[in-house]
């Protein structure tokens, strides 16, 4: 009898054993299988055409992640949006899990260059060409302010938005020429530089003589309108006769206030005139109008120089933007590398 107590004690201790290693262990219950390794979907490759300036931002979505112990992290060795340069960029990502497992994707970037069929521009004209900004050097000679004039500065962005294409922009200005004389010197420069493209303003000299900046305009000033308006009208026609393929001609900017020792200043109704004459004339002969004149008024102190004729560096930058925004609509760009 006293045997059979031990085992009954025995048999109870086992079973009370049994039951605090199920509580440890979870029982009799399912056990949780360990989740499969991570999966990573990159997104699809990426191209974007007509990029200027050598870079661009480009978004993308992020990768689609599954499986894996949680939590998955995922890295990738590009943000969106990050900025990427012209050429083929492969982005990859990679996605870890709790348990240090890892998988990886990638996915490509590529940005093709907006590239301007054509590379030669011949700027020519007359002082607001060659850079003149209506000051007088220390030897009473005008001052060439090259770094500055409108050629110089419109080769600047063509440098930023178009880099690495050999855009050349040559400078042919001639002070103090009148249009006509222009018109003459003009078949030597296009066969010497042998252009793509024809950038023209001219015609302030004529104008200076004889619409001087306060007088009424009479018979002299109205027929060197019509002069004026007419030269330019060859200068189109002699550009299109050596085979230039883009003609673009400016309006002439309007006069500022006289604040210097040499006033210079224009009569304003004659460049009006002047401008209302181009305006229809340039595409009737096939040619770009380049209109500047409405973006100078009411900026007149700011963008012309003390003689009140030629320009300070900010108005010489607001003609090379006018200049670079009708040549951009007007030639065509492809898609480079």
């Amino acid at each position: 009898m006293e045997r059979a107590a031990r085992m009954k004690g025995l048999r109870l201790a086992a079973a009370a054993l049994g039951v605090v290693l199920a509580a440890r262990c979870g029982g009799d219950g399912p056990v949780t299988p360990t989740p499969g390794p991570p999966g990573i979907t990159c997104p699809a490759d990426i191209s974007i055409n007509g990029v200027t300036g050598g870079s661009q931002d480009v978004s993308f979505p992020a990768p689609t992640v599954t499986g894996g112990a949680q939590p998955v992290s995922v890295a990738c060795t590009r943000e969106s949006p990050s900025t990427f340069t012209l050429g083929a960029t492969t982005v990859t990502c990679v996605a870890s899990d709790h348990l240090g497992r890892q998988a990886a994707c990638s996915f490509g970037v590529t940005l093709s260059a907006a590239v301007l069929s054509v590379t030669r521009f011949l700027a020519f004209g007359d002082s607001f060409t060659e850079g003149e900004n209506g000051r007088l050097t220390a030897f009473g000679t005008p001052f060439l302010d090259v770094p500055n004039s409108y050629p110089t500065k419109l080769a600047a962005l063509f440098a930023a938005e178009f880099p690495d294409q050999g855009i050349v922009v040559v400078n042919r200005g001639q002070s103090g020429e009148a249009v006509e004389d222009g018109l003459t010197r003009l078949p030597g420069e296009l066969a010497a530089v042998r252009p793509d493209a024809l950038l023209l303003l001219d015609g302030y000299n004529n104008l200076l003589d004889d619409c001087p900046f306060g007088e009424a305009i009479g018979s002299t000033c109205r027929a060197t309108v019509d002069y004026v308006v007419s030269k330019l009208r060859d200068m189109i026609r002699t550009a299109r006769g050596a085979g230039v393929r883009y003609v673009f001609v400016s309006t002439l900017t309007p006069p500022g206030p006289v604040v210097g020792p040499e006033p210079r200043a224009i009569s304003l109704d004659a460049v009006a005139q002047v401008n209302d004459r181009i305006r229809p004339m340039v595409p009737a002969e096939g040619a770009v109008l380049v209109d500047p004149y409405p973006l100078f008024l009411g900026h007149e102190a700011e963008y012309v120089d003390e003689d009140g004729l030629h320009l300070r560096p900010a108005g010489y930058q607001v003609l090379a933007e006018t200049f670079f925004s009708a040549i951009k609509q007007a030639i065509p760009a492809s898609f480079g590398r």
